[in-house]
């Protein structure tokens, strides 16, 4: 015997309220089809994370490389920054590294074994944890005064 509870509402009437039909999420039947398949949209959002993640390493890369920030950078970007020294852009640098090295060991778990995912998942957790410390203090050297 087959019963589909969801479709003739009643969970919602044992929780105590009514829906009008039609109203509330909408739970194709198996084998129907929708406008998106769910796991394409895991992809979509692993595809933007692993841009954002390499994004986050390029820019940091060359805040560390470079110990300046860009000029276009300055009116958009610095606004918790008060004074821009090599040391506080260096810093920034290896927090954005870290940040992106964060997101893209998460992005890894995917595909990795079981194992190598936990490890990536606590590499993931310690660069993030580092990356906001860094910027806490580079932050914080920049507007101290100077002596």
């Amino acid at each position: 015997m087959h019963v589909e509870v969801r479709r003739q509402r009643h969970a919602q009437r044992l929780a105590g309220f009514h829906l009008p039909i039609g109203a509330g999420p909408y739970f194709p039947a198996s084998g129907e089809e929708t406008v998106y398949k769910i796991g394409s949209v895991g992809y979509v959002v692993e595809g933007i994370a692993y841009v954002g993640g390499t994004v986050l390493i390029g820019a940091g890369l060359y805040l560390v490389l470079r110990g300046t920030f860009p000029t276009w950078w300055r009116e958009r970007l610095l606004w918790p920054l008060v004074r821009l020294t090599p040391t506080v852009s260096h810093l920034q640098g290896w927090a954005a590294v870290g940040l992106g090295v964060s997101i893209l060991a998460i992005v890894f778990t995917t595909v990795a074994p079981d194992v190598v995912a936990g490890l990536l998942v606590v590499l993931a957790m310690a660069a993030y944890v580092v990356a906001v410390g860094l910027f806490l203090f580079s932050t914080w050297l920049s507007r101290r005064s100077a002596a």
